[in-house]
């Protein structure tokens, strides 16, 4: 039988330790979500999960929104 590890088995430096790294994880978790969905700038968005994680970051993302094929125009030939 195997035994569950619970944060309160370890001391109360190395539990907030993994509860950040947990929050972390669900933060890239939510943006790699966003980029997949789409979801580049605003409320739910890669930029803004990534906010989250580094707010420093504040103001230096600018994110360059993929082209979808339907909206690809193909260079005119000069």
């Amino acid at each position: 039988m195997t035994e569950t590890t619970q944060t309160t088995d370890y001391s109360d430096d190395q539990a907030a330790q993994i509860n950040q790294l947990q929050t972390q994880q669900m933060l890239f978790t939510q943006a790699l979500k966003a980029a997949v969905e789409g979801h580049w700038t605003g409320a739910g968005s890669v930029e803004a999960f990534l906010y989250a994680l580094d707010p420093g970051m504040q103001g230096t993302v600018t994110p360059d929104v993929p082209i979808t094929e339907s909206e690809y125009e193909p260079p005119k030939a000069g």
